[in-house]
């Protein structure tokens, strides 16, 4: 049985009580973080502000009264840069062979342009190479409803934070699915972005070429408010959005899964095509090995001067990960190239006839770090790698099962600043 998560306080809620006291919204938020657990504190935030400095900013929150996320607290995942705070990439030595950063990220700034107030940094898998939340050094992030389940990863104290109440809004990376897989885990709506600004300017990489950045928050209306207020969202059609279900594209699905899915499914305008599943199966099925060549060369890149003199310094699973880079032949490399050039065809034909494309974001529940083995994770990395090789936005929306635990669908679309997932959230509520 599951523990239930405090009741959390929505965008809306946040604003309403920073704009009449930032005094009561910092002592509200010290409040939650006093009543985690320390061992849970240590393995998801990285950093926190100090109750003086919440206070001054939502101070100056409540001067933005007519800013959208006005009085909004927010978390970084500890990859994106913020003055005054290290980047540790939840590592032990990044900040020992990086220069601190006194700029801020992209992503940072435009959420407290809208008058977000930052509200600390969190955990993650080290480097942001994992999709379980596991970290040797700063202990793995719990899940939030069932603490001796994995939460997913990376963005695993991001996505702690907002379904525990801490915060509604917190942002993560997703390179091979560190968004869709912990929003699926802990029942959260969440959005990746293909690569862009937010996952370039401030933000250290993991795999610049495949990286992108999005955040997580608990309901579909925060998720709205988010989106209205960080872009401009394109309208793209005023007919009703046309999709695809490639949901049979998974065939080892929970059926409790299947069951609680089928009320979203029936709500979207889906179209079932078994020419379009068997070229998805043709298209994407090297997928996987196009993610693991390419996208282990592009972060090679980013560690090849620490690799070896810091070897001992890494969690063993990460470097044989960036040490394999070293290792492919040319052969695999080639074949890489076309498996991803296949899988972007695909996706591009797809999109010509259908706005988004519907597939599973796990083909499970949350589970122990024991049951993590390789053959889970590469069944796992069959369904999220190929949108990451296709760099699509997704939206990921949360399927609620039994007790607390959840799975999730992923919306793939074309355009990351359509209003596609507004449409679709509306369509859902």
């Amino acid at each position: 049985m599951g523990q239930t998560p405090p009741k959390h306080k929505s965008i809306a809620d946040w604003k309403e009580l920073a704009s009449a006291s930032p005094e009561a919204a910092a002592c509200a938020y010290s409040d939650s973080l006093k009543a985690i657990p320390e061992e849970a504190k240590r393995r998801v935030f990285a950093a926190l502000p100090s109750h003086d400095e919440l206070v001054e900013a939502f101070a100056v929150s409540k001067s933005q009264a007519i800013r959208p996320l006005a009085g909004v607290p927010f978390l970084l995942k500890d990859l994106y840069d913020f003055p005054g705070y290290p980047t540790t990439a939840s590592s032990s030595f990044l900040t020992e062979v990086r220069p601190p950063s006194e700029s801020e990220s992209a992503l940072s700034m435009d959420l407290r342009t809208q008058g977000a107030v930052f509200a600390g940094k969190t955990h993650l898998n080290e480097f942001a190479y994992g999709l379980s939340g596991e970290n040797l050094t700063f202990g793995d992030c719990p899940h939030p409803v069932f603490p001796d389940r994995l939460s997913g990863g990376s963005s695993s104290g991001s996505a702690w934070a907002v379904r525990s109440g801490i915060a509604p809004l917190a942002t993560g990376t997703d390179t091979a699915g560190s968004i869709r897989v912990p929003s699926a885990w802990c029942g959260l709506w969440g959005i990746r972005f293909a690569p862009n600004k937010w996952s370039t300017e401030g933000c250290f990489p993991l795999a610049p070429k495949f990286d992108t950045a999005g955040w997580m928050t608990a309901t579909s209306e925060d998720m709205a408010i988010a989106i209205n207020a960080l872009l401009v969202p394109r309208r793209t059609s005023s007919s009703e959005p046309k999709g695809l279900n490639l949901i049979g594209a998974v065939s080892n699905l929970t059926p409790s899964f299947r069951i609680r899915s089928a009320d979203i499914l029936d709500r979207l305008n889906l179209s079932s095509e078994s020419d379009a599943l068997d070229a998805y199966y043709r298209d994407t099925k090297d997928s996987p090995f196009s993610y693991a060549v390419l996208q282990s060369r592009d972060a090679f890149q980013v560690h090849r001067e620490w690799l070896d003199e810091y070897k001992e310094r890494y969690d063993p699973v990460v470097w044989a990960r960036l040490d394999r880079a070293r290792h492919w032949s040319d052969e695999q490399v080639k074949k890489a190239i076309q498996a991803e050039e296949a899988t972007k065809g695909f996706f591009a034909r797809c999109f010509e006839s259908y706005d988004f494309i519907v597939l599973p974001a796990t083909q499970s529940p949350a589970i122990k770090a024991t049951e993590h083995t390789d053959t889970f994770r590469n069944e796992l990395l069959a369904i999220t790698a190929p949108a990451s090789v296709a760099r699509t936005p997704v939206l990921t929306i949360p399927i609620h099962l039994d007790n607390g635990a959840s799975q999730g669908l992923q919306i793939l679309y074309r355009d990351g600043e359509s209003d596609l997932p507004l449409r679709l959230i509306e369509t859902l509520s």
